[in-house]
């Protein structure tokens, strides 16, 4: 038994199959592994009648909200519980589960936290400590808002320098408005009005107004639940647009790494002004501070990629390199006195108290609403996608209306303590991530460490050069520079992605941060309407196994004999409609220009007979007039078939008769299709083809398309030359089907076009069928008036069912006197220019 199953296994490998074929289902005999589907088909109001389920009650939306109306300890604790999520951590804490993990993350945080303070406070273009209180005050209130134990909020780049360059602006005016700052500059020795305390003073009070108002924003768009704002702005947007922002910080850096005293721009093109203001001053760089600068960068790359990066799962807290290299260097400027003696700017006193709140002026705030919004967006949108990437990891939920509400209380709240505003900082919150942070309490040791900090330590940076804050910011940059590189990405995948991508990153890059974020914006809503505006539809045709697939695509795809079907691939609305009738008129068939040859052909055949150049046989013969009288499908008596479904087709053929399918009864409201087709041959040889060339176009069918691009020029008229052969591809299209299954939308407009591709199709006797609508298109169809036009028996379920029934008709034959032209009504298409 053995030996035969070899011998058989050995015949049956020596066979070659002819084209190996991978399946999605591992290979098997059983049938339940076989698609087989067996029923008749179904007009929409058919399967309704049948399926649709008629005791849904409406939802009564009033008394909903009276059901939601009521208060118990239950509801008021989880109610509590939800805005202020600190509570419920208090409650289930596990002191000696989370205790040490929370510690030594919230340690570990903390010392990323000061370099970075340092470094942001003076790329905000604020005071120095201005960063060390946006690190504290933040991370204090997100632990009672917030809902993520590893978001680290605090300074962030690309918050900080959008901050800058609403500071900056505002600097600008002040300084237009009292001149005299120029000569207190040269009065009290400072290097820079920059260094000015009155300037810097309105300079942080303009940093909190902006604080201020981005918070308040925030929490109302959260008790609005606007989250879903940050939905119409792409990966792509955000990924030029961030990029473009590294390359400003990278230039606000330039400046200190080298030592120079260059005045910051503000404004369009400010990034050729500030490089041209750099070139200018070259011959003044300041060795000492380019060396630091220099130094910083290769230690804190060298630790950073070579050793936490390579040993990450080795090493439970990464070095912080940040910090070693912040006390080194303002060791070796305190012991050699670089300020004095190498002319290296420095850090200054910083203060060693906490300021007590005050109110930060809102009287120039109209001046920058728009950049808090802008703010407010940005805010939410980085913090939420780096929260929700740790709650993956970790397995647990955030609410994106409570954080944005927890967002917003930490801006609007820390503005009174002279904050700027605060976001979250990747590298901080994945370094909690990998350290598996507990719960909130772990942002309490943060909040020490950096009040420790202020209090005790924070004088000792006085002589931090401010070239090793600017080498610690720029090497934190690397990732975004990478980042530009994806643009390859975005134009292999998508070029609406790229053009999103590239505009927005030229736009921030050589116009401004806020320039570039509303041109971003507007092109990334502009391209929404384009994708669909601009959508593809292609011909349906079948594979050999009975899939609909795009036709000429593949291989082994037919048509059906007779029947065109055509997919659209977007909502059909205002902006694509028109767009949307040419695609299906041009890759089926034009009914104008049907109708324009056929008329164009009988006139020619009417000159002809009129001058005696034809009998009444040639006319016969055309394409015209179609004796069809063996091709209509009759019932047993021998009558014609009918339906009401081409009434309105039918008052149009002066009696000619139609072929039809049968309805049955309302027992079964489905189309009942005969297993045998009618006998009767279709006579081809009276509508210009001979029995030869039956099989033959029968089999080109499918690769034939209705269109000639090769028109040639009638030298009559200069218009196109009428060919019985180009009116024999145009008329042995009998049925048009749309599948619709795709269309998720239709408004009025979208409505109104398939009402009169409809009507135009009957002018030329082709029947149009639409499959595949969904419930919310039917609704629209309903009370846009299609059905007025379109029978509902040529609406179908699924696109199976619509061909089924179209390729058991024929070609309607056409009449034999002169064909109508198209009434003013439906010439008209119910424009509003007709009311003008």
């Amino acid at each position: 038994m053995g030996s035969k199953d070899q011998q058989n296994g050995k015949a049956g490998s020596d066979e070659k199959p002819e084209k190996f074929r991978r399946s999605s289902c591992p290979p098997t005999m059983a049938s339940e592994n076989l698609i087989t589907v067996r029923r008749q088909p179904f007009t929409q109001t058919s399967f309704d009648e049948l399926h649709l389920n008629t005791d849904q009650t409406p939802v009564n939306r009033l008394s909903k909200i009276k059901e939601n109306i009521y208060c118990s300890k239950k509801r008021s604790w989880k109610i509590l519980t939800s805005y202020i999520p600190f509570i419920k951590t208090i409650r289930y804490y596990k002191l000696r589960e989370y205790l040490m993990v929370d510690f030594l993350a919230g340690l570990t945080v903390g010392i990323l936290h000061i370099p970075q303070a340092l470094g942001f406070g003076q790329l905000t273009s604020v005071k120095i400590e201005n960063g060390l209180y946006t690190s504290l005050w933040p991370v204090l209130i997100y632990m009672i808002f917030g809902t993520s134990p590893h978001v680290s909020m605090g300074t962030s780049a690309v918050i900080c320098i959008l901050t800058a360059a609403v500071v900056d602006r505002q600097g600008e005016m002040f300084q237009s408005l009292h001149p005299d700052l120029i000569n207190k500059t040269i009065a009290g020795n400072y290097s820079s009005i920059d260094d000015l305390p009155e300037y810097l003073d309105y300079k942080e009070s303009i940093a909190m107004s902006v604080t201020l108002f981005c918070g308040l924003m925030m929490i109302a768009m959260g008790f609005l639940k606007l989250g879903f704002i940050t939905a119409y702005l792409s990966e792509s947007f955000f990924a030029a647009f961030t990029s473009g922002a590294a390359v400003h910080i990278f230039t606000s850096q330039v400046t200190p790494m080298l030592g120079l005293n260059v005045p910051r721009h503000s404004g369009v093109f400010k990034i050729v002004k500030n490089y041209k203001g750099i070139f200018e001053h070259i011959t003044e760089v300041n060795f000492t501070a380019l060396i630091c600068a220099v130094i910083t960068m290769v230690v804190i790359l060298i630790v950073k990629d070579c050793i936490n990066e390579r040993f990450k799962h080795k090493i439970v807290i990464p070095i912080p390199i940040e910090l070693i290299v912040v006390i080194v260097g303002t060791l070796a400027a305190y012991f050699g006195e670089f300020n004095k003696n190498f002319g290296v700017d420095i850090v200054g006193s910083i203060p060693n108290s906490i300021p007590a709140p005050v109110l930060p002026p809102v009287d120039e705030a109209p001046n920058f609403l728009v950049d808090c919004f802008i703010l407010a967006i940005l805010i939410f949108a980085n913090t939420i996608a780096m929260a929700k990437i740790c709650a993956k990891k970790h397995n647990y939920e955030v609410d994106d209306s409570q954080e944005m509400i927890a967002y917003g209380m930490c801006n609007f709240l820390s503005c009174f303590f002279k904050c700027f505003p605060s976001s979250v900082a990747p590298p901080r919150s994945m370094v909690s991530s990998a350290m598996n942070t507990k719960t909130m309490l772990n942002g309490l040791v943060t909040s020490v460490l950096i009040l420790m900090i202020i209090l005790f330590i924070s004088p000792l940076f006085a002589a931090l050069p401010k070239a090793i804050l600017a080498a610690i910011i720029a090497v934190a940059l690397k990732g975004l520079f990478v980042q530009i590189s994806i643009g390859y990405k975005y134009w292999k995948v998508s070029k609406y992605d790229f053009v999103i991508w590239l505009s927005t990153f030229l736009a921030v890059v050589f116009l401004d941060i806020d320039v570039g974020l509303g041109i971003g914006v507007g092109v990334s809503l502009i391209s929404v309407v384009f994708q669909t505006q601009f959508a593809s539809g292609y011909r349906v045709g079948r594979s050999k196994d009975g899939v609909f697939v795009e036709h000429k695509k593949y291989n082994d795809s037919q048509e059906t004999l007779g029947v065109k079907v055509f997919r659209y691939n977007s909502s059909l609305y205002f902006a694509n409609a028109e767009i949307f009738r040419s695609q299906v008129y041009g890759k089926t068939v034009n009914p104008r220009k049907l109708l324009k040859l056929l008329k164009k052909k009988e006139k020619k055949v009417a000159k002809m007979q009129k001058d005696g150049g034809c009998n009444n046989e040639f006319r016969r013969d055309s394409v015209i007039t179609r004796e069809l009288n063996n091709d209509i499908a009759t019932t047993p008596g021998g009558d014609p078939v009918k339906s009401p479904a081409y009434d309105s087709v039918q008052n149009r053929l002066n009696n000619a008769e139609i072929g039809m399918s049968t309805f049955s009864g309302m027992d079964n409201p489905g189309f009942s299709i005969p297993e045998e087709m009618s006998s009767n041959s279709y006579t081809l040889k009276q509508n210009g083809f001979n029995n030869n060339t039956q099989s033959r176009m029968g089999r080109r069918h499918s690769s034939m398309d209705s269109t000639f691009l090769d028109d040639e020029e009638d030298p009559d008229d200069g218009g196109e030359v009428v060919t019985d052969a180009k009116l024999r591809s145009l008329r042995k299209t009998h049925h048009v089907i749309i599948d619709c299954s795709a269309i998720n939308y239709l408004d009025v407009s979208g409505a109104s076009v398939l009402s009169h591709m409809f009507v135009e199709y009957g002018h030329v006797n082709i029947t149009m069928f639409l499959a595949g609508c969904s419930a919310t298109m039917r609704d629209a169809m309903k009370h846009a008036g299609v059905y007025d036009k379109i029978p509902l028996e040529n609406v179908f379920v699924e696109l199976s069912d619509a061909v089924a029934v179209a390729k058991t008709h024929k070609i309607i034959p056409l009449p034999s006197s002169g064909l109508g032209d198209f009434s003013d009504d439906e010439a008209a298409e119910d424009s509003y220019v007709t009311n003008l």
